[in-house]
């Protein structure tokens, strides 16, 4: 799994050089490198826990085929390594020269955001849903949002309030983890008809601050727009679990 992964990741970088004449610098690889070892221990570390936080807890890695790594994973380890690419945007900034070089980084982070459909599609199809699949997918999402918000920040297309958005999933987790080891009440996260259009909401931010179009200031301000809603929603969400709030 590990050697399928940075074959994705050099895949990419290859099909990169076709679109971008400059290259990506040793700073940019130095960057994929480093994202590309964090990512591995994060799919190990998931592995290894059997996706514990799943749609279908009571479910291990292998129960709906035998296998715990399935063509669904696979796409999902795919999307990862689009991530990871574009990561190292982080360390060159967004391509500026002609062509169609500049559109790279938002070509990676819709490859990431569209195949996020295929994957749960296929595991479905192929009746492969794993827990461990399933948790990989959820990760590789929040991580695409927090790569991505940080290469638009970095380059000024964002504005830096937003890396809040970026990091609230990791804090909420954390969070909760901190109230389960301190043994105070973890209540269960209720519906809400916002949360998902909202999570959209906050991709399209990303994918149009990654692009060469509307533009820098167009960007800046619909980031700073999109930002306070979707924090919003996650402090009522917070309050939820935290049972801080009255329920009927």
């Amino acid at each position: 799994m590990s050697a399928g992964h940075v074959a994705m990741v050099v895949g990419t970088l290859l099909a990169l050089e076709l679109v971008w004449p400059a290259g990506p610098s040793r700073a940019f690889l130095g960057t994929v490198a480093l994202v590309v070892v964090l990512e591995l221990v994060l799919v190990w570390i998931l592995f290894d826990e059997g996706g514990s936080i799943s749609a279908k807890p009571a479910q291990s890695p292998r129960d709906a085929t035998g296998q715990s790594v399935t063509l669904a994973t696979w796409v999902t380890i795919a999307r990862a390594g689009a991530v990871v690419v574009l990561a190292g945007f982080v360390a060159t900034g967004l391509p500026t020269e002609s062509g169609i070089g500049p559109w790279a980084p938002a070509a990676l982070f819709a490859v990431a955001m569209v195949f996020d459909a295929v994957d749960g599609a296929v595991a479905r199809r192929t009746n492969s849903e794993t827990a461990f699949g399933s948790r990989l997918d959820v990760e590789v999402d929040a991580l695409a949002i927090l790569v991505g918000s940080v290469v638009a920040i970095a380059a000024g297309t964002l504005p830096l309030v937003f890396v809040a958005v970026a990091v609230a999933r990791y804090l909420f987790v954390a969070g909760r983890r901190w109230r389960t080891w301190r043994g105070r009440g973890v209540s269960t996260l209720p519906p809400n008809r916002l949360r998902r259009p909202l999570g959209g909401l906050a991709m399209v931010a990303v994918l149009l601050a990654l692009t060469p179009v509307p533009g820098p200031a167009v960007s800046y301000w619909l980031g700073l727009l999109v930002a306070v809603p979707v924090l919003a929603n996650f402090c009522w969400d917070w309050l939820a679990v935290s049972g801080r709030l009255e329920r009927g």
